[in-house]
């Protein structure tokens, strides 16, 4: 059972295979690990938390290769053993909780699972959830709006994220529209929204122009590429020379 007598090994290989897109192996694996440790009724903190990354995988792989019932039937278990690590380290070791995986990461992850099974009101729902859990978070609500696609009614909830959001980040060649505490995306699928957006909603044509020009400035030299944390640095710099009154 490809090693299942080290799970944490178990658990490495598979992400590695998830990694280097071997699917069909990976499915085979994530089956067989999550019925394994689901079948062990004595599971302490750390045997869950890998019960529940182990389903994470399942119901991942699962979506991809097109098995939309047994993935939306792995985002039901992924959601209850996840509340039961939650119970478990509530009372055990709480000051694990901040280091689970964020909660709007699983909800995003369960409405793409949703959204690629065709079920629209339920990859709704659970971008929602995840914009909920930390807000204005704009990998979800873009999300949200590629459910409906043109027709979508929360471009300019987006707008609204995107100008909270601060300015337009260059990171590795590509540009991004980045929250300090939340999920971002690169700017094509938010412009792609937002330039597209229904009833022609003024904020979603001016968060487009603005995210624009700021590329130009970014590309020309004009603004810096990461403007946040060069203000950041140039706040860390003395006003004045201290020794030129030496």
């Amino acid at each position: 059972m490809f090693g299942m007598s080290d799970p944490n090994q178990t658990l490495a290989q598979m992400l590695r295979y998830f990694e280097e897109e071997r699917y069909e192996m990976v499915e085979v694996m994530a089956s067989e690990f999550t019925s394994m440790l689901l079948a062990n009724k004595q599971r302490d903190g750390a045997t869950q938390t890998l019960l529940v990354k182990g389903v994470r995988i399942l119901a991942e792989v699962l979506s991809i290769r097109a098995k939309h019932k047994l993935a939306m039937q792995a985002t039901s278990v992924l959601l209850r053993e996840r509340k039961k690590l939650e119970k478990i380290l509530l009372q055990n070791a709480p000051e694990l909780l901040a280091k689970l995986t964020p909660m709007e990461q699983d909800f995003r992850t369960i409405g793409h699972v949703y959204m690629k099974a065709g079920k629209s009101s339920k990859s709704r729902k659970f971008f929602m959830k995840a914009n909920k859990a930390t807000p204005g978070n704009i990998a979800a609500l873009v999300a949200l709006c590629q459910v409906d696609g043109a027709k979508t009614k929360h471009a300019p909830l987006l707008a609204s994220a995107v100008k909270s959001a601060g300015p337009v980040i260059l990171e590795n060649g590509a540009y991004y529209i980045r929250p300090q505490h939340a999920p971002g995306s690169q700017i094509d699928p938010i412009l792609a929204v937002l330039e597209t957006c229904p009833r022609q909603d003024p904020s979603c044509q001016e968060q487009a122009n603005r995210i624009r020009k700021e590329c130009d400035e970014i590309a020309n030299g004009v603004q810096a590429a990461n403007l946040r944390l060069q203000t950041a640095m140039d706040s860390l710099q003395p006003k004045h020379d201290y020794y030129q009154y030496s």
